[in-house]
């Protein structure tokens, strides 16, 4: 087998011990590559591991791999050999299995490859940044790459520091300061991509109870109203645990459109560009919008959503439900929404129910403001479909 998980622990010690030579020596080899031995192809089959049906904005959009790597017919090493992929060579990802095998393709072939054995096959940087000659600060610069460039990347060290190129030279960057995501859509921080005149109607948070949500959502969809809903990590964790529902899904498959909204809920502003972004994956919303907690931005904020490549999008209009908790108040000032407002309301007040809805989308429409569509596709036309996990930079509303 070629560096595959049957291989793992060896490659990892052999790997530690060729980082720990080229440490003292200044140069760093790549990850030590396991010997072939021979085109086996496994009779057995492990059970079929879950693949994501849809390309995620935590997947790169390529990997590298860092050894001579099997393709494989499905995402363990039991499965048939399709094909032999070079060290070096970059390949287009279209999924990812649950156990983390990529599914790629390759040589007109797809199959799954070892996550252990790839790297994103590039990075992006989050600032201005040293490309050095070895995988710490103590090694000699050899140029400083610009802050957004996107450089080819051929292997990560045991510290997280990645072996990129960038003008002529060959080096080390510190992996806190590089992003294997997408760059984040331009569009203004308050009104997202809404660019139409049609008020967006945004709800933040967690909802009171699965049956008030499935409500608001279903109403929404047959009144052809497009919500934005921003669910917390937390929220989106304990439904999934006490009811098996997933509050994300759930809405998409209304053709309602689904942004971050963070884990925790922290005032983001006191944390580092790193524990932002940590706060924007784990159990959060995976993709390339998200709201900001109370709406606070500042330099390691905007650090932190660029290095999970969102865009942070915010509001125009504050109905304030939180704190006048009355649903006639709430409705009246969501009501007063001027043309392209995006609206901030919470999911566990009152302007989150179907009547909240219907009242809204009818004092605006008296004023002739339309609210945003449930989504249709492009043309807004035809039946609900379900809505993608990234959103586009300009909502079909």
């Amino acid at each position: 087998m070629f560096g595959e998980t049957s291989r793992r622990a060896t490659a990892r010690s052999v790997g530690s011990v060729a980082l720990a030579i080229g440490l003292m020596t200044g140069s760093i080899p790549f990850a030590a590559a396991a010997m072939p031995a021979g085109n086996i192809v496994p009779a057995a089959r492990t059970a079929s591991v879950a693949v994501a049906a849809e390309l995620s904005i935590d997947l790169p959009a390529r990997v590298r791999t860092t050894d001579i790597l099997n393709l494989r017919t499905g995402p363990s090493t039991s499965y048939s050999v399709l094909a032999s992929i070079p060290k070096g060579t970059s390949v287009p990802v279209l999924g990812r299995a649950s156990n983390g095998w990529y599914k790629v393709s390759y040589d007109g072939r797809t199959g799954y490859v070892s996550n252990y054995y790839v790297v994103a096959a590039t990075v992006r940087t989050l600032d201005s940044l040293n490309l050095r000659t070895g995988t710490s600060t103590s090694y000699r610069i050899l140029v400083t790459i610009p802050k957004g460039a996107t450089v080819p990347a051929y292997a990560r060290a045991s510290n997280g520091w990645y072996r990129v190129s960038y003008g002529g030279y060959t080096g080390w960057v510190s992996g806190s300061y590089v992003t294997a995501y997408p760059k984040p859509p331009a569009t203004p921080l308050s009104k997202g991509p809404n660019r139409t005149s049609r008020v967006v109607l945004t709800f933040d948070d967690c909802p009171s109870n699965l049956s008030s949500y499935k409500a608001a959502i279903d109403y929404a969809a047959s009144a052809n109203i497009g919500l934005v809903i921003a669910p917390t990590g937390d929220c989106l964790s304990s439904y999934k645990s006490r009811y098996g529902a997933d509050l994300a899904s759930l809405a998409r498959a209304k053709g309602q459109w689904v942004i971050n909204h963070s884990v925790s809920h922290p005032d983001l502003r006191p944390l580092s560009c790193q524990q932002v972004g940590a706060q924007l994956s784990g159990s959060g919303v995976h993709t390339n919008f998200g709201r900001p907690p109370y709406g606070a931005i500042d330099a390691s904020v905007r650090c932190g959503y660029d290095s999970r490549g969102m865009a942070p999008w915010t509001w125009t209009r504050d109905t304030e439900d939180w704190k006048v908790k009355s649903k006639s108040i709430t409705i009246s000032r969501a009501s007063a929404a001027s043309t392209g407002d995006t609206v901030l309301m919470h999911m566990q007040w009152y302007g989150f129910s179907p009547d909240s809805l219907r009242q809204i989308k009818a004092n605006l429409a008296k004023r002739g403001i339309g609210v945003c569509r449930a989504y249709r596709g492009s043309d807004s036309a035809g039946s609900i479909l379900t809505t993608s996990v990234k959103l586009p930079s300009s909502l079909p509303c």
